[in-house]
Parts: structure tokens; sequence; C-alpha cells
């Protein structure tokens, strides 16, 4: 989400038309890189409550496969299915994120998605819905989760509310994420911008609309995470996205002074999210 932000603002003052496209957009690795041994001891030292395990998938349509971790807790089933932001390899930009979730004494399960990290492909909306979906499949058969918490960050917030649309998960959090690309772009964009900016935007961005669903769609627990100075994804975007939701079960938590990337850091984060957890 970054990349959009700057490119739009580049623009701001040249009179341009700024186009989000697809493909270009889905940040995608030049090749594939497995995991090495050193992260997977490294994670497993850093997380003595767990046991870290590589995991692999074939993808719906069959045409790859998608690898993964899998942090058991063997005190527990219920596990966070969480699905990254963009660019976030597991091995590379989302081990932190697992460092902070291995805190709750959950099971995590985690996947690059295609064409990140470890997992071959190329990356489009569609492709990582039903990849979400087998994932999810995957964590409650084979894995044998009891409950399942379908947590997405950033990018990965919007394929999480469409997998909580299509699939019956126990709990959906949405941690620094928007309600669809029309406020998103509305509430990125300075305001002068938009008088010398076009933005023209692929018709696939709006087959994920984060509002649509928590308003029409998903009534389950939720939890969403802002982050008071995020330049991202601004705080007024997740609100937005709880005054949306029709569920009865619901609850939002802006973390003072954090960026995109910070939110954890927030004691009032880490007691809400301990808090939605502990319901399971």
């Amino acid at each position: 989400m970054k990349r959009l932000v700057f490119f739009a603002s580049a623009l701001a003052l040249t009179g341009c038309t700024a186009t989000i496209k697809e493909s270009r957009f889905i940040a995608q690795d030049d090749e594939k890189t497995l995991y090495s041994d050193t992260f997977i001891n490294t994670l497993n030292a850093q997380t003595p409550r767990h046991n870290v395990n590589v995991i692999s998938i074939p993808s719906e349509d069959k045409t790859t496969t998608l690898y993964g971790v899998f942090l058991d807790n063997e005190k527990t089933q219920n596990t966070v299915l969480y699905i990254p932001g963009n660019g976030m390899s597991v091995e590379k930009a989302a081990a932190n994120a697992l460092l902070e979730l291995a805190e709750y004494d959950y099971d995590i399960v985690i996947f690059d998605r295609r064409g990140l990290g470890a997992s071959e492909g190329t990356a489009t909306i569609a492709n990582l819905i039903s990849d979400a979906n087998v994932t999810f499949d995957y964590t409650k058969q084979s894995l044998k989760a009891d409950k399942v918490i379908v947590h997405g960050y950033s990018l990965g917030s919007f394929i999480a509310a469409q997998l909580a649309k299509n699939k019956t998960v126990d709990g959906l959090v949405m941690q620094g994420s928007a309600t669809n690309v029309d406020d998103w772009v509305d509430e990125a964009m300075p305001w002068y911008s938009k008088v010398f900016v076009d933005v023209q935007i692929d018709d696939v961005f709006y087959s994920v609309d984060n509002k649509q669903v928590l308003s029409e769609n998903y009534v389950g627990p939720l939890l969403v995470i802002g982050g008071a100075d995020d330049k991202q994804t601004p705080a007024i975007l997740s609100e937005k996205l709880f005054n949306a939701s029709t569920s009865a079960e619901k609850q939002l938590v802006i973390a003072e002074n954090a960026g995109h990337g910070e939110m954890f850091k927030s004691k009032n984060v880490q007691v809400a999210y301990q808090t939605f957890l502990a319901k399971f």
C-alpha cells in the first residue's frame, strides 16, 4: 500500500492520471526462496511454547504449491490463520508478526502467497482469495484446528474479509485495514492532489470491499485494529470499517503513536487481542 500512496503523491502537481493496476500493485519476488534452516531454527528458539513446522499444500487450481509455517502450541487446537500484507514474505518480513502472535498461546498458521517467498506463481486478487480458501480448509481439516481466527493485516485484511465471506470463521481480526479502494485513495491523497490527479483504478479492486462484507455478510466476532499515526491506512478507515460492521460482538482499538507496522507495541492492542482470543 505504501507504494501507491507515494506514487499518487508524486503525481499530485503534474496534472497526470495515476493508474492503479493489479499487476503492478501486488508485490512479486523474482524467484522463490525456500525457508532456510537458520530461519526455522531461530524461529523455534524464539517461540519456546511452539514447535515450528514447514507446511505445504497445492493451490486450488493445482498450478503451484503454497509453502508456509505452522507454529504448534501443544496446549491448544485454537488457531490464528494470519494473512500478511503486500510484499510480506514469511521469512523476510512476517517473522516479527509471528513473534508478536506467539505471545498469545494459540497455534499460528501463515503461508507465503503466490509469487512471494517460498511460493511460486503470479498473484492476482482472484487467486489470492481462492488460495486463502484452501489454506483455511487445510487448517481445519489437516491441522485439526478447533477454532480458527482469521487475522488479516493491511492488504491481507481484504483477503481475510473475503475468506470470512466464503467460509465459517470463528473470529475476524482486521489490522491496518480499509473499507474499500475508493475510501482508501480518498484518505491517502491530500485534498490538493485530487485537483491535479485523476486516479484510474482496475475494476478488480472493487471486487474486494471490506465495508460491504462487514455490513452484509460477516456478523461474527470482530476486532478492528488501527494506528493513530498510520499514513498508509489512516485510522479513520478503521473507524469507518468498525461502524459499517453489523456484528453484535465487535471492538475497535486504535494504537496511539503507532504507524502501520507498530500497532502491537501498544498495551491497549495487546490487551484487546488477548481478550478477543480468550473468548474462544
